[in-house]
């Protein structure tokens, strides 16, 4: 639970304009404490997240709350974002696989793209455009719940398999700790870096995702990883993984990718290919300074 004040810190909201969205729009009804001070949950940062996004945007107040009150992730959606791009003919398939749910087909297309060498090309020249032209489908009604589930389940067991299929980097490697904040679910693209990122040659600690901060800084403190590397795939994300960056920057370096991560200060970001970011990322750390 937070304070309005740290509500407003996670937010980027002013606690005026908090208490006038709440008050007038019912955007979040906050609990109260004993003291009767208003106390708001992971769900009211969150929805207050987007709201501020929507108006920035150039929504009005009214509208924005509207939208924000009967569903967060759809006002989400309506906004406008960077989208991977590409010129591989095979993006289009994974759509198709979802429309008919063609399990050979599907399993042809994955065996196929992963059989390049280049693993950071497949991930941004490929599986991060497909997966985008998967989601946009979604929202657009051409593909159903279930055939976006199915070929999202197909595609994080294949990364799952190839993470575990690479040799581990030898001891003296350096070593990251890769994953989501608490709340955040969406693990394709961190997942398909912690891949590249292994396949380069450093020691990776991947913690998937809706990690709660207690567990990041347990984790991160046995480990002492080189560098912690968070995403945010969505607005919902940004106050947790603000809160994440604070507190995990005392430990060691955090780097940020993700659609949104030039919301999140404090973090390095990693830009927005994350094959690409992988790469350099290794380099950086296997041309530095051997740790004491």
């Amino acid at each position: 639970m937070y304070t309005v004040g740290r509500a407003a810190a996670l937010t980027g909201v002013p606690t005026g304009t908090l208490r006038k969205w709440e008050q007038r729009y019912g955007v979040v009804v906050p609990q109260r404490s004993r003291g009767n001070y208003r106390l708001y949950d992971d769900d009211a940062v969150r929805r207050l997240s987007v709201m501020r996004s929507l108006v920035d945007a150039g929504w009005s107040a009214q509208e924005a709350a509207r939208h924000v009150v009967e569903d967060p992730a759809a006002a989400e959606a309506q906004l406008p974002r960077r989208e991977a791009t590409s010129t591989d003919g095979r993006v289009e398939e994974l759509v198709a696989c979802a429309v008919d749910f063609d399990v050979p087909r599907l399993e042809r297309l994955l065996a196929d793209a992963f059989a390049d060498a280049d693993l950071a090309r497949v991930v941004d020249d490929w599986l991060m455009p497909a997966l985008g032209g998967l989601g946009r489908s979604w929202q657009r009604g051409g593909v159903s719940v279930a055939g976006e589930h199915f070929v999202t389940a197909a595609v994080h067991r294949r990364l799952g398999l190839l993470f575990q299929s690479l040799p581990p980097a030898p001891p003296t490697s350096p070593r990251v700790v890769v994953g989501l904040a608490r709340g955040s679910r969406h693990e394709m693209g961190v997942l398909a870096f912690a891949v590249v990122l292994r396949a380069h040659g450093v020691a990776v600690t991947y913690l998937g995702g809706d990690l709660p901060l207690e567990a990041w800084i347990g984790a991160v403190g046995l480990v002492r990883p080189e560098a912690v590397v968070l995403a945010v795939p969505s607005l919902e994300d940004l106050p947790a993984v603000r809160e994440a960056v604070e507190a995990l920057g005392e430990l060691t370096q955090v780097l940020v990718g993700g659609a949104h991560q030039d919301a999140v200060s404090g973090g390095e970001s990693l830009g927005h290919l994350p094959g690409a970011a992988a790469v350099a990322l290794a380099q950086r750390l296997h041309h530095a300074p051997a740790r004491a």
